[in-house]
Parts: C-alpha cells; sequence; structure tokens
C-alpha cells in the first residue's frame, strides 16, 4: 500500500496555496503610522482646521487616520482586505463610543456582536 500523496508532495502544494501579501498595504500601515503620530505628538485635542470658513475639529481626522492605520496593518497581516475594513471600522466606532462616553461593558459586547455578525454575513458562500 502506498500513500496517495507523500511528503514532498504535501509540502509543495502548500508552498503553491500561500498567498503573496500585498507590500502596498505595508506602506499604506507604516505612513498612516506616521501620520497618526503625527496627529498625536503636534497637535492638541481642541486643534480646529479652518477650510474654506468652516471650522472643522481634529477629532474626526483622528479617528479617520486610526481606522486607516487598523485597516492597513490587519489586513496586511491577515491578508484579508474585508476582515481588515472590518477591524478598522470595530476600532474607529469603538474610540466614537468611548468619547461618547459609553464606557460599559455591553457596548463593547454588542459592537463584538455586530462586528462578528457582519463577518459571518459577508464570509458565507452559497
Amino acid at each position: 500500500m502506498s500513500m496517495p500523496v507523500s511528503i514532498l508532495n504535501y509540502a509543495t502544494l502548500n508552498k503553491m496555496k500561500r498567498r503573496k501579501k500585498p507590500i502596498w498595504l505595508l506602506t499604506g500601515g507604516l505612513l498612516s503610522l506616521v501620520i497618526f503620530i503625527y496627529l498625536i505628538v503636534f497637535f492638541s485635542p481642541n486643534f480646529q482646521f479652518s477650510i474654506f470658513n468652516f471650522q472643522l475639529p481634529i477629532l474626526p481626522v483622528f479617528l479617520l487616520f486610526s481606522s486607516f492605520l487598523l485597516f492597513f496593518f490587519s489586513s496586511f497581516l491577515l491578508n484579508n482586505t474585508r476582515r481588515g475594513i472590518f477591524i478598522g471600522l470595530f476600532g474607529s466606532v469603538y474610540l466614537l463610543l468611548r468619547l461618547l462616553d459609553l464606557t460599559h461593558i455591553f457596548f463593547l459586547i454588542m459592537l463584538l456582536i455586530l462586528f462578528t455578525t457582519l463577518e459571518m454575513f459577508f464570509s458565507y458562500k452559497r
């Protein structure tokens, strides 16, 4: 009796199945990390931009770059863009809830349930 797939063939099959990680995700993550650190170090939380005679606080920009940071690094590490989007949104919504003083553990559990349900919904294959 011989085995249908030898160990050598199994090892080469695993190498062939492995996908390369896109380098643009890593460069985007590093760029967003630099901008995120720049925002933390050089701007106060009360700072406001003046764009076309409209005052824009720094907080939405901070939340935007924190979600970019989470998106790029989690997409690179997990090699899945959809999960990167969900992790980025999860992090920014959690920070927004903390900003609004909704710090009870119930809100975190509900947020985890929501994003887990979304992940299961979009990963279901017909």
